[in-house]
């Protein structure tokens, strides 16, 4: 039988908080690699030397790469999560992109890994991958969807070498993005989805995961996951996640990697 792979990106790290150490020590000890994307601009002391030393004491479950500058902007006077979307030029992508790094680089020193970039919101453009390129990442990491429509606007998408189509972005996870050389290594599953798509609430339990990473597997090799640890703040939402990983590692088919792993395997490909 063919192997899953699966990986673990958690986004928003930035200020040190009970949510944070909750999901890196629930990940440790169940012995789950996880990349965690970090915020420049959130990074402080405190949470910079928490990273650096939870790195060290374990090289091969803790990774840290860049989730973007601010993790915010204002388009057209309205304040907006994303941060790389509205038609913002190259140079200005560049240099918010630069200094995240540089901060990131003075702060984490040998514990950042400045290969790979998670977009704020999973919104980018065509200047968004031109300046990752000239800055020297190598692995886009995003997301995507697995259901029919989704899929067949990759297809054509891909088809036609586009970045984005009639608005919204093409995913090419597991290849390279066009025009560049930067693996897209992207999640399928987002365990704290809180709205479904006709907007209502929601809160996702072990069945609809487990639904998920099927529905996931079922049409990609490798699955990623993705979570934010700020949403950890009861035990029960602990508790779904720890039975979602116990679950996962029980799976015979299933192996744990990292991003930039997986990134090295396409880019082979």
């Amino acid at each position: 039988m063919d192997e899953i792979t699966v990986f673990f990106r958690d986004d928003d790290f930035g200020r040190l908080g009970e949510p944070l150490r909750r999901v890196v020590d629930l990940l440790l000890e169940e012995q789950v690699p996880c990349n965690y994307q970090v915020v420049p601009a959130q990074l402080d002391d405190e949470s910079a030397g928490y990273a650096r030393a939870t790195r060290a004491a374990h090289p091969g479950l803790f990774f840290l790469n860049q989730h973007g500058f601010r993790h915010e902007q204002e388009i057209g006077g309205q304040h907006r999560w994303s941060e790389f979307d509205g038609a913002r030029s190259r140079a200005e992508q560049r240099a918010d992109i630069e200094v995240g790094r540089r901060l990131l680089e003075d702060r984490l020193g040998e514990s950042f890994d400045g290969r790979i970039f998670t977009p704020p919101c999973h919104k980018y453009d065509e200047n968004t991958l031109d300046a990752l390129s000239e800055l020297g990442f190598s692995v886009l990491s995003a997301g995507f969807r697995v259901d029919p429509a989704s899929r067949l606007y990759y297809g054509l998408g891909a088809a036609l070498g586009r970045v984005s189509l009639f608005g919204k972005r093409v995913s090419y996870h597991g290849g390279l993005t066009p025009g560049t050389r930067l693996a897209e290594v992207s999640v399928c599953i987002d365990v704290d989805e809180d709205e479904d798509a006709r907007g209502r609430k929601i809160e996702k339990g072990l069945p609809e995961l487990w639904a998920e990473f099927e529905r996931c597997s079922a049409r990609v090799p490798v699955v990623g996951v993705m979570l934010h640890h700020g949403r950890y703040d009861r035990p029960e939402k602990l508790e779904t996640l720890r039975a979602f990983v116990r679950r996962l590692k029980d799976h015979p088919r299933v192996r744990f990697r990292n991003i930039q792993e997986i990134a090295g395997d396409s880019r082979e490909t």
